[in-house]
């Protein structure tokens, strides 16, 4: 049975704050809307930085011209109908995600709540139980040297010694000589059986180390929970990976691209919401860029939400 060790109990708490985080991680990296939404604050307040008002975003910086290339590429009106078709499915393929954050924050939570209840009584139970695995360890170890320094001072005298490997070795060693794994395993077994510890050795030793504490009912609850964690972290997954999918498809980009649009995009409508905005003054976007853009401001708005 796989059991925890001794330094991986004084390590529990930094454990569970990790993944916490990586909970946290994990709940805020939706691939549709939340993500937009944060991308939009983003570019808010980069563009606020530029005038030191933080409740009103600036033009993004000049540009003598857009620089078009295989990953900019230009946001014409057919390409920006994709890219909303693409928002619109991906909000319709990341439907239950919410739902599954929400259940994967209530599990963790759960799980805090456990191990926070019980973590004394199972820092002391891991605790004692790997003082009874390094006790059962060491005289296991104790019994092997024994007995092999038994062996080597009857392996040449004792005559049933003799015999027995004697015989291993009419059985094995052309095979053994010929790299097969199963003559080789054998003639390791003969061996081991000569000074491998005894079944009084086994019981000498439990006896003089004692039994190894059982699981606790909170330790069977934890991995219960952990398995319950890895699920849903794995459901999430499998939505942002169909997500990303159907972005792909819808709009006939490759992700850096639609990356890379999307930005542009939430630029756009950050700027666009400013109360300097002028159309006139707008860089970074080519003037039919401009028009295409204001032609699905609406769409866009609303896709992006």
């Amino acid at each position: 049975m796989c059991r925890h060790s001794f330094a991986s109990t004084r390590n529990l708490s930094s454990g569970c704050a990790a993944l916490l985080l990586c909970i946290i991680a994990l709940a805020a990296a939706a691939p549709a809307r939340a993500g937009i939404r944060d991308l939009i604050k983003k570019a808010k307040d980069k563009a606020a930085q530029a005038t030191g008002n933080k409740d009103e975003a600036a033009a993004p910086a000049p540009a003598a011209k857009v620089e078009f290339n295989d990953v900019i590429l230009e946001l014409t009106e057919q390409r920006l109908e994709r890219i909303v078709a693409a928002f619109n499915a991906a909000s319709a393929a990341s439907a239950g995600r919410a739902a599954l954050v929400e259940k994967l924050n209530q599990v963790s939570l759960e799980r805090h709540e456990v191990f926070q209840k019980n973590e004394e009584a199972i820092r002391a139970t891991r605790g004692k139980r790997d003082d009874v695995e390094v006790c059962y360890h060491d005289g296991y170890q104790e019994a092997h040297d024994r007995r092999t320094e038994e062996y080597q001072q009857k392996a040449l005298t004792d005559p049933a010694i003799r015999e027995k490997f004697t015989r291993a070795a009419q059985e094995h060693n052309a095979a053994v000589a010929r790299g097969d794994s199963a003559a080789i395993q054998k003639v390791q077994e003969t061996v081991l059986s000569v000074i491998a510890p005894t079944h009084e050795d086994t019981l000498q030793v439990r006896q003089k180390c004692g039994p190894i504490p059982p699981r606790l009912a909170a330790e069977d609850k934890l991995d219960a929970l952990d398995q319950q964690i890895a699920s849903l972290a794995e459901q999430i997954r499998a939505v942002d990976e169909k997500v990303s999918e159907g972005q792909a498809k819808e709009g006939q980009l490759d992700r850096k691209q639609f990356a890379m649009a999307s930005e542009r995009i939430q630029m756009y409508l950050a700027w666009r919401q400013s109360k300097s905005y002028s159309k006139s003054a707008t860089r970074g976007f080519t003037p039919a860029e401009i028009e295409a853009l204001e032609k699905h401001l609406e769409q866009l708005r609303e896709a992006l939400g």
